[in-house]
């Protein structure tokens, strides 16, 4: 017994020793805050203070090396121009002045290094059509550049003879919030390396960019990230990168009446540039899926109607289509497609442009209020634009693409209108002569009903040389009749 008391007096003894050592610490612990916490928090709060002033000047920094001066070169007809018209592209061509024969005009842009040997992503309406393109790298070294283009998103690869070049890399765009940080790198007015700094305005912004020296052409863009960074003429196919470094779209376009920044400038997301990058690289065009279908968001009423939240509505289906084939119906609601969810037509789109023409996917509908899943094998889409962009060019000289809701408003159009928008008209074409422009929405063709790009397609195949044409447009709020004469 008293080994067993001697034992528990000797442990009663230890924790009393460690409670006190523990109370000591506790005590000596507060007074330490108390008396080092202002130097410690002055400390942290400069730390915090140097750290944001210089995250810029780092991005700035690391990104400089990989940022290009781009410089487009074309001989053009002087006679009808002025030095101060835009040759192409929303920021385009400009040259001296105009005094017959022929001159040489400049344009230059922006471009950054996407593969270290010597692939540089920029805009289509930068290189697009030039005689030559020269790139010039941020150590002063000059390359002449071959070019790839894509015109249905505006960009363009320019390869040059060159290796161990430093890349930018791209971010998740479909990640991307509105008020993230958005910084813009570029030349805007030849002023090289220019940063400025803003933040994600706005997301999955549709509009038409028009082509300032040829006003039958121009571009539809479908999914731009809207940015208040400045951008201006020079800016464009410069990266939009977030804060941390990676690229989030290139700068494409600005919204401005004055030719500057208005605090309005758009980019082309960073998942469709990499896709186009990769399909430019590996194939030398995009090749993107094709459904032959017309999508359309969803409105209360008919969410209500047809028993679903979210999904693309399907307005029409074209005849012979991979989506007629595949069992897809006017009035079903794509919901699901290869696995992945789709919320809106715009969703429907993106999804289908990027999946790979021949593969079969699983496509998942809301049909009388029900789940239906359909095996849909996708096609290549013609032109190589996923809304069935197409053009007869050698009968009539027309690009058209469908008619959707956001097109029409766009457009100011009725929504109940069905038809395709003229995205493109040949110069000195059938449709040229005849009076057709981009942004007409054609409706009819020789009594024949036009209400897909299958259906107008179909229309002018039919029309013989020496045949006059009667098509009619919809032109803003009023329709126009138009004789187009068939060569």
């Amino acid at each position: 017994m008293g080994t067993i008391r001697k034992t528990m007096r000797d442990r009663l003894v230890l924790l009393a020793v460690c409670a006190l050592c523990v109370a000591l610490g506790f005590l000596f612990a507060v007074n330490l805050h108390k008396t080092a916490s202002p130097a410690i928090a002055a400390d942290s709060k400069a730390a915090l203070d140097a750290g944001f002033r210089d995250v810029f000047v780092k991005i700035a920094d690391e990104l400089a090396p990989s940022v290009v001066f781009i410089t487009s070169e074309k001989m053009v007809e002087s006679s009808a121009m002025s030095g101060e018209d835009f040759f192409f592209g929303p920021f385009g061509f400009r040259g001296g002045p105009g005094g017959g024969g022929k001159r040489l005009t400049k344009a230059t842009g922006t471009g950054f290094v996407v593969r270290s040997d010597g692939y540089i992503m920029t805009n289509n309406h930068v290189v697009g059509g030039a005689d030559r393109v020269t790139v010039k790298l941020a150590d002063g070294r000059e390359f002449k550049g071959s070019v790839l283009l894509d015109p249905r998103t505006d960009l363009a690869l320019v390869k040059i003879e060159a290796k161990d070049l430093p890349i930018l890399r791209f971010a998740d765009s479909d990640k991307l919030k509105v008020g993230q940080w958005a910084i813009a790198i570029g030349n805007p007015f030849g002023l090289n390396n220019t940063l400025t700094v803003g933040v994600v305005s706005g997301l999955q912004r549709e509009f038409a960019v028009p082509n300032e020296s040829d006003p039958s052409g121009g571009t539809f863009y479908p999914d731009a990230i809207q940015t208040d960074a400045s951008i201006n003429p020079g800016n464009s196919g410069g990266p939009l990168v977030g804060i941390d470094g990676k690229v989030i779209g290139v700068n494409s376009a600005i919204y401005s009446r004055t030719g500057g920044s208005m605090g309005i400038g758009f980019a082309v997301p960073a998942n469709t540039v990499k896709y186009v990058m990769d399909q430019l690289i590996e194939k030398g065009k995009v090749v993107r899926g094709y459904l032959g279908l017309l999508p359309s968001d969803l409105t209360p009423v008919l969410r209500d109607r047809l028993g679903v939240r979210e999904g693309a509505l399907v307005e029409s289906v074209d005849k012979d289509s991979p989506a007629e084939k595949g069992g897809l119906q006017i009035k079903d609601v794509v919901v699901k497609i290869q696995g992945k969810t789709v919320s809106s037509a715009l969703d429907l789109r993106r999804i289908v442009q990027m999946i790979l023409p021949g593969t079969t996917v699983d496509v998942v509908v809301v049909r009388d209020k029900k789940q239906t899943t359909l095996q849909v094998t996708v096609g290549e889409a013609p032109g190589g634009a996923e809304s069935g962009d197409t053009a007869d060019k050698d009968k009539v000289g027309l690009s058209v693409q469908p008619l959707d809701s956001d097109t029409a408003r766009q457009l100011g159009i009725d929504e109940k209108v069905k038809g395709v928008v003229v995205t493109k008209v040949e110069p000195g074409s059938a449709a040229d002569r005849a009076g057709l422009r981009t942004k007409d929405v054609i409706t009819e063709v020789d009594d024949s009903p036009v209400t897909s790009v299958a259906s107008f397609t179909k229309a002018v195949r039919s029309l013989k040389s020496g045949q006059t044409a009667v098509v009619v447009v919809v032109r803003g709020n009023r329709s126009v009749i138009v004789e187009m004469p068939i060569d």
